[in-house]
């Protein structure tokens, strides 16, 4: 485990939270969080930084830990360990460049650039999926709050125009970007904002560009 990972760790059990209440306070899956403590998931300056500050943590803390504990040496040797800790450390972040992708987080309604996600890239492959084929948006309304999506959400969308029935889908309709369950009714479309279709409509299947299916979601605090 490296030190960032561990200082992580050691400050979330040190405030008392669980891994899934930080990865709510920080926008990140459970999941993300784990593979960061464990050390399976490298992450930048930024992100590290952002953790911990959630945390109440900075991350010169982490940076610099190891040099404190140096023993007793030399000026002259000090200011050559100083300088030996602070290297890497831009050498790493260029190294990160070649495997931390990052994707815009775009407005559901607007369409316009809102934010933006750093995610790493494993085996050639962002989450398990090529990183093309993945975006993000961010609900603009309670539209879906039924199937638990509100306002300020990011969805995590995997591009595809397969249908899955029942599944949920970023589609795009009467130049207007929807998520939606999608069942498909052969050359009709039925558009639900509930798993009970109380809330559906029946539409051509031609009147719907669908973008892609949604695959998570994180929850806006």
């Amino acid at each position: 485990m490296n030190r960032v990972a561990q200082k992580i760790k050691d400050a979330r059990l040190k405030s008392g939270m669980s891994e899934k209440q930080l990865a709510k306070k920080c926008g990140l899956s459970v999941s993300y969080i784990l593979q960061i403590e464990t050390g399976k998931k490298i992450i930048n300056e930024k992100m590290a930084d952002k953790i911990l500050a959630v945390l109440g943590e900075e991350i010169a803390l982490v940076e610099f830990s190891d040099a404190k504990e140096e023993k007793p040496a030399k000026p002259m040797r000090q200011q050559t360990q100083a300088s030996f800790v602070a290297e890497p450390n831009e050498q790493w972040m260029d190294a990160l460049g070649g495997v931390i992708k990052k994707f815009p987080i775009v407005d559901n309604r607007t369409k316009k650039n809102v934010g933006k996600k750093e995610l790493p890239i494993i085996a050639k492959k962002v989450e398990g999926y090529h990183p093309d084929k993945i975006m993000f948006v961010r609900a603009a309304g309670n539209d879906m709050e039924a199937m638990r999506i509100e306002s300020g959400d990011v969805v995590m969308v995997l591009k595809t125009k397969e249908i899955q029935n029942n599944a949920l889908y970023l589609l795009e309709m009467n130049n207007q970007r929807l998520i939606r369950k999608v069942r498909r009714d052969n050359d009709k479309i039925r558009l639900s904002r509930d798993q009970a279709e109380r809330y559906s409509e029946l539409v051509p299947l031609k009147s719907v560009n669908l973008i892609g299916r949604c695959i998570r979601v994180e929850v806006s605090l």
